[in-house]
């Protein structure tokens, strides 16, 4: 992996070089955002918006999950981004949940997707990936704990269980054969922890290009319990959603240290400086907003640097109190 169209005093880059030599954009739009799930319409709205050359996003990410795909085509559209141009990136379930039926992870899967090609009305889309780990009863450390909360991901899923090993096996396979068949330019992962990464090396040498987990300043660290540098160490790119913080993002935004490093810079906002901390680590970030300021501001995090300390300010910051690493797998 490397960073590549470094701007001036080598900066981090407009857009990220895959393990497969795929380049995709560093910080593309999220169509996955409350304001948009099960909203066609504001859907249609916010992604034309961000395509807009006014904005200028170059990717968009979407999900079945999100029920919205429809808007994302209808949103590429309005913006008039040719298809050449534009990063376009979609999940399938992960098995055991919703469409994609335990006991039938491989076929499903396929399924899946070709419904996500033809909600978006494109030939072939530039990532796919699976949304999280399953869920699997009588495969946790804890079964109580292995539960489907109100968000896509697991709770406490233990990919170390044979029965949700073979589900995501089954899942991979199917989205290796996408790549072959020139439906999808990469392939990777969401929500996925040490241990379901290594189940996959268990049977395919094809490594995820995406690991996309819900990662951002305030959780006290810049790399909770080793997930961020586990992904980096074995090539897999991290791409941040929920940036800002997500349900503790006016704590992150509100810190002292994020306002100062935003101030010290020709007075960028503190959503600035976080965003551009993720970028500086060396992870890429999809950013979700309806609001046309907040689209060009995530935007703008490309021509300045923060320092050292400020690096270090912001990553000590211990305002979130649930760190997301816990969301995904059983650590003992």
């Amino acid at each position: 992996m490397m960073l590549a169209t470094s701007l001036s005093l080598g900066l981090v880059g407009r857009d990220v070089v895959l393990n497969n030599g795929v380049r995709m954009p560093t910080v593309i739009y999220g169509a996955g955002g409350a304001h948009t799930q099960d909203n066609v319409t504001g859907t249609t709205i916010a992604v034309a918006l961000a395509l807009s050359a006014s904005v200028g996003f170059q990717g968009v990410d979407g999900a079945n999950h999100y029920h919205n795909q429809i808007g994302v085509r209808d949103g590429i559209r309005a913006s008039g981004t040719p298809r050449s141009k534009l990063w376009l990136q979609t999940k399938v379930e992960p098995c055991g949940h919703s469409i994609v039926r335990d006991g039938h992870c491989y076929e499903d899967t396929q399924a899946a997707f070709k419904q996500n090609l033809q909600q978006l009305d494109v030939a072939y889309v530039d990532m796919t990936l699976i949304h999280a780990p399953p869920c699997v009863p009588n495969s946790s450390w804890a079964d109580a704990q292995c539960r489907w909360d109100s968000a896509i991901y697991p709770s406490n899923c233990n990919c170390r269980a044979a029965a949700p090993c073979s589900m995501i096996q089954g899942q991979w396979r199917a989205l290796e054969e996408f790549i072959h068949a020139g439906l999808t330019r990469a392939i990777g992962v969401s929500n996925f922890c040490p241990a379901c990464l290594e189940c996959l090396a268990a049977a395919s040498n094809t490594t995820p290009a995406v690991n996309q987990l819900q990662f951002h300043a305030g959780v006290g660290s810049a790399d909770p319990r080793g997930l961020l540098s586990y992904n980096t160490k074995r090539g897999i790119v991290v791409q941040a959603y929920s940036p800002l913080g997500g349900e503790q993002a006016g704590a992150v935004l509100s810190s002292p240290a994020a306002i100062a490093a935003g101030a010290a810079h020709g007075n960028r906002s503190s959503a600035q400086a976080v965003l551009r901390w993720v970028l500086q680590l060396g992870h890429t970030l999809a950013a979700a907003t309806a609001n046309p300021a907040h689209m060009l501001s995530d935007l703008d995090v490309f021509d300045f640097e923060l320092t050292t300390k400020e690096m270090a300010d912001i990553g000590a910051l211990d305002v979130a109190p649930d760190d997301p690493t816990k969301e995904m797998c059983l650590y003992n």
